[in-house]
């Protein structure tokens, strides 16, 4: 049985569920799954996966005051565990350097070690492959209604569960 005939079957014993309002929601968890697999499949060869891939390239922009391990893990959805982890795991590997900040020793500045930079510009373009490959069957006019709409919903959720990322 099919993802779609299954909830064929519970709206058909549920009259009054929105099928299609179901649908497009599963159908956006399911896919946002799989995206990130797929993010994740185009890292392998770097030895990286997307979490680790968006706070190198976070980390990357030198224009901008260094992100707080607590703005990167709002941005990546990680809890406080997570982004220990992570990275403790980049530092590790020599891609990153923690500096506790002059003025407040309980906070800590994150960069990009040079071999950090030399990573993320090695893995960038499997990644921006990646993404293209992702959305080529929407193509270019159903990518741009699809980020508005996305955009939209977000925004909605954001107004609604306000400190949620």
């Amino acid at each position: 049985m099919s993802f779609e005939e299954r909830i064929d079957r519970i709206c058909a014993a549920h009259p009054e569920a929105p099928r299609d309002l179901i649908l497009a929601s599963r159908l956006l968890m399911r896919s946002a799954r799989l995206l990130r697999h797929h993010i994740d499949a185009a890292l392998v060869p770097f030895d990286l996966n997307m979490s680790q891939y968006l706070v190198l390239s976070m980390l990357s922009t030198e224009d901008a005051p260094p992100p707080m391990p607590s703005e990167l893990s709002a941005t990546i959805d990680a809890t406080r565990t997570q982004m220990t982890r992570l990275l403790d795991a980049l530092e590790g590997r020599g891609l990153l350097r923690r500096d506790t900040v002059a003025h407040d020793r309980r906070s800590l500045a994150l960069s990009l070690t040079p071999a950090g930079h030399a990573l993320l510009e090695r893995a960038q373009p499997a990644v921006h492959a990646a993404y293209g490959t992702a959305w080529a069957p929407v193509g270019a006019a159903g990518l741009a209604s699809a980020a508005g709409a996305l955009d939209t919903l977000h925004q909605s959720l954001s107004r609604a569960y306000p400190g949620q990322p």
